[in-house]
């Protein structure tokens, strides 16, 4: 009866939480387009809308009202882009806080390390809401092939990379433009275990902790979302300012490959370990005791 209660109160609660920090997250991110003195990195990582988007759709997805049942999938909708556009919103804030402990020497961008805090804060909240959510269907078998997905979208840096130390030019102008000797192909190494990770994800594996490959998944997720979208609009805003964002010597389209890849791969990530927690949850649950 007491953890009913606690679990009813936290239902009830969670929603205004969120909508408490989306309302930080526009005040705060509305409030950075008026600051003048901001460093010339700050609109690296996400276009000036992305906070104030966020901060809409979600409030727009978990304001706690009592709607009609053909509204519960608009909401939901609504609840996961403002999640995903949350996260974005989040993005740059380990660079941000290296800045701040002065392990790069770049000025701090106070607004925006600000906003980006409180939008990781309300992501968490949003995410935990999504989370616990009831399945839309208790009879359907969630899919597995996620897993697969997210193995094949980990593969092309280490794959590149392999080639480049084998002395392919696959992607290059001269050999060596991407480093030489395979010390850079060891960068390669945290994509394989994430291509391990991903075909872990897609059995429900009686002999490997389940709240292991849960840490592992979810947290994998969380590090890549924090990488791929501000990865890839460094990309899209260098294209447009008409010059080449890339290193000298690697084709372009190898950044916009792994860049790529990697937004993917979270968002492959996040479905596999959230099929993964499903399928094993159903199947304690039907194990004899």
């Amino acid at each position: 009866m007491e953890s009913r209660h606690h679990h009813t109160l936290d239902s009830r609660v969670a929603p205004w939480i969120a909508l408490a920090l989306c309302a930080a997250v526009l005040g705060a991110g509305a409030f950075e387009q008026f600051v003048r003195s901001r460093p010339a990195h700050a609109g690296t990582f996400a276009p000036n809308w992305i906070p104030l988007a966020a901060a809409g759709l979600a409030a727009a997805g978990v304001m706690p009202l009592g709607g009609r049942p053909q509204w519960l999938r608009v909401r939901r909708a609504l609840h996961w882009s403002g999640l995903l556009l949350m996260v974005w919103a989040a993005n740059g804030l380990p660079l941000d806080l290296l800045r701040l402990a002065r392990l790069i020497p770049l000025p701090v961008n106070w607004p925006g390390l600000a906003t980006k805090t409180l939008a990781l804060a309300a992501a968490v909240v949003l995410a935990g809401l999504a989370l616990g959510r009831p399945a839309a269907s208790a009879v359907t078998r969630p899919p597995t092939w996620y897993g697969f997905a997210a193995f094949v979208l980990a593969l092309p840096y280490p794959v590149l990379r392999t080639n480049w130390a084998l002395g392919g030019t696959l992607g290059l102008g001269w050999p060596g433009a991407a480093g030489h000797g395979f010390a850079p192909w060891l960068l390669s190494i945290p994509w394989l275990l994430a291509a391990a990770l991903s075909l872990l994800l897609v059995p429900t594996w009686r002999w490997m902790p389940r709240r292991l490959l849960l840490i592992a998944g979810w947290t994998a997720t969380a590090i890549v979302a924090l990488i791929g979208p501000a990865a890839c609009w460094a990309l899209v805003r260098g294209l447009g300012g008409g010059h080449d964002p890339g290193v000298k010597g690697i084709a372009i389209w190898v950044f916009g490959l792994f860049y790529g890849s990697w937004l993917l791969w979270a968002i492959a990530a996040g479905a596999a370990t959230r099929s993964y927690q499903l399928r094993s949850a159903a199947l304690r649950m039907s194990s004899p005791i």
